[in-house]
């Protein structure tokens, strides 16, 4: 499982990309984005207080995220004032169970309800494991999983609001040694 901050950056970033030209856009207007980005854990509150497991999580399939996605589109786009372009949305909410499968411990039940889960033979992110404050791997797993996923977020944002070749080729130089340090770290990573 990936951690919050990565869900949370996600949707930050998907926001961000969606919004990049508009200026003085409502910060409030970044919640549908983050919450498409991590709603697929809400399922947690009915393991934590109802002691209710679903398996497979049929909350991190991809027929979910874009149902959600649908939903917030057609709930909000008048509402809100910022873009809420729908391959956004669809990004934002498909993120989840992408980023999950990236971390290679589980399956994830992308194609929910035809098939019981995809996983991929080594992970790229490392496992939020076990939640505890005093849990060092936490930490040290939460500093790499920045560090694969931040560069390529912030690739993202540059090049959706439109950075001249230049420029994105002097972010891309200055963030292309902080990823690859990250990725090779987490990838030798034991699983």
């Amino acid at each position: 499982m990936s951690s919050i901050a990565a869900h949370v950056s996600a949707g930050l970033t998907m926001y961000l990309c969606c919004n990049a030209q508009q200026r003085g856009s409502s910060r409030w207007a970044a919640v549908p984005f983050v919450a498409l980005a991590v709603g697929p854990d809400l399922d947690y509150f009915a393991v934590w207080f109802f002691d209710y497991a679903a398996d497979p999580r049929f909350s991190h399939s991809l027929l979910l995220a874009v149902g959600a996605a649908l939903f917030v589109k057609l709930t909000l786009a008048r509402s809100v004032t910022a873009n809420l372009k729908l391959r956004w949305l669809l990004a934002a909410g498909m993120s989840h169970p992408l980023l999950d499968l990236l971390v290679g411990a589980h399956p994830v039940p992308l194609f929910w309800p035809l098939d019981g889960g995809v996983s991929i033979p080594a992970g790229v992110l490392p496992s939020a494991g076990s939640l505890a404050f005093d849990n060092f791997y936490l930490w040290r797993n939460l500093l790499i999983e920045l560090g694969v996923l931040g560069p390529v977020f912030a690739l993202l944002i540059a090049v959706s609001g439109r950075r001249s070749f230049r420029e994105l080729a002097c972010w891309t130089l200055l963030i292309l040694p902080i990823w690859a340090v990250s990725l090779t770290t987490s990838i030798a990573l034991e699983r």
